[in-house]
């Protein structure tokens, strides 16, 4: 089994995430400044996602592309969160959400929260928490993940063995890589 580097802090998670290492994502900026000079905020409709490099830390999601400069200064302004921990991620299609959760291979075999509630992964969480092991957990994701995110999936967990891989299903395909139906969120230690 060829095994990465762990993923030890959320910094560290960050920088490979935006490189693309953990395969399909949503598209992602390090900085305002990043966001400002891309074409993804003149995209009609698309919202984005304040994101937090503190693990577990607060996010601001459905910001509208006019109000991401505003969102972000008060953020920073507040001294909630400093500008360094923040960075910035199209918003997902959340309407289309068909399953979401974590996974992880621990020595009992796979184990398995997750929700078919469509809202942003920790407001779905709250409301519906679902936990299943092993064969389980193997039927639910072969019954919402395509093909290709179903083996990229299965890539992660022996490329990573004791993390906990976060993600989300759609009715579409949607994120950085074509054709897959799963994005990635985050990818940390158990």
């Amino acid at each position: 089994m060829n095994t990465y580097p762990p993923v030890n802090t959320k910094v560290d998670f960050v920088q490979r995430y935006k490189a693309g290492e953990f395969g399909n994502a949503s598209p992602t900026w390090d900085t305002f400044t990043d966001w400002a000079s891309s074409s993804w905020k003149d995209a009609p409709d698309q919202l984005f996602h304040l994101r937090n490099r503190v693990r577990g830390g607060p996010t601001w999601y459905d910001v509208k592309s006019e109000d991401v400069a505003s969102t972000w200064e008060r953020i920073c302004s507040t001294g909630q969160v400093r500008a360094s921990d923040l960075y910035i991620s199209a918003m997902a299609p959340t309407p289309k959400t068909l399953f979401q959760g974590e996974v992880v291979q621990s020595p009992i075999g796979l184990q398995m929260i997750h929700s078919t509630v469509a809202k942003p992964m920790r407001e779905a969480l709250r409301e519906e928490t679902i936990q299943t092991q092993g064969l389980i957990s193997w039927s639910w994701l072969r019954l919402y993940l395509d093909p290709n995110s179903l083996d990229w999936l299965q890539i992660l967990l022996d490329r990573y063995p004791e993390h906990v891989v976060e993600f989300s299903t759609y009715s579409v395909c949607w994120g950085t890589l074509p054709g897959l139906n799963t994005v990635v969120w985050e990818v940390r230690l158990y």
